[in-house]
């Protein structure tokens, strides 16, 4: 069944509003097998993360106040949407969460001071994490 989305396996949900608060994943979503990390990150308006590839960790994104632009490409060897460039906007005025999978370079880029909750499935250092190259944001982001 083909995706509704650049990157095959990435998910965007929408989230909904309960009386006080704003639930981001529960086990009934069947979106995370395993838990490794739960991260708060700050970013200024105008700053970026660069673009990190963790080898063997799924993250989740959520914007809790601001808006901050997602950047992904997908650089895993044999993947369906292999060199694959898109961008997402995560608006806390439309709450939605984005399932960044493993190998699949993620960069951050905050439109205003940004708030955004990170989750991953492990904590450890793959040795295979990394930093995408030059030569690959040049490969796969110049030509989308």
């Amino acid at each position: 069944m083909p995706s509704a989305y650049p990157i095959y396996d990435m998910h965007v949900f929408q989230l909904q509003r309960s009386e006080g608060g704003l639930p981001l994943l529960r086990e009934k979503d069947h979106l995370l097998r395993r838990f490794g990390q739960l991260e708060l990150m700050d970013l200024a308006a105008g700053k970026q993360t660069e673009f990190a590839l963790r080898a063997e960790a799924d993250r989740f994104l959520f914007v809790t106040s601001g808006r901050a632009r997602v950047q992904l490409i997908d650089l895993r060897a044999g993947s369906p949407s292999q060199g694959v460039h898109t961008s997402l906007l995560l608006d806390e005025a439309e709450p939605r969460g984005l399932l960044v999978p493993f190998g699949v370079a993620c960069a951050i880029y905050a439109e205003v001071d940004a708030r955004l909750i990170v989750l991953s499935t492990h904590s450890e250092v793959h040795p295979e994490d990394r930093a995408a190259t030059p030569d690959e944001l040049q490969k796969y982001v110049a030509i989308q």
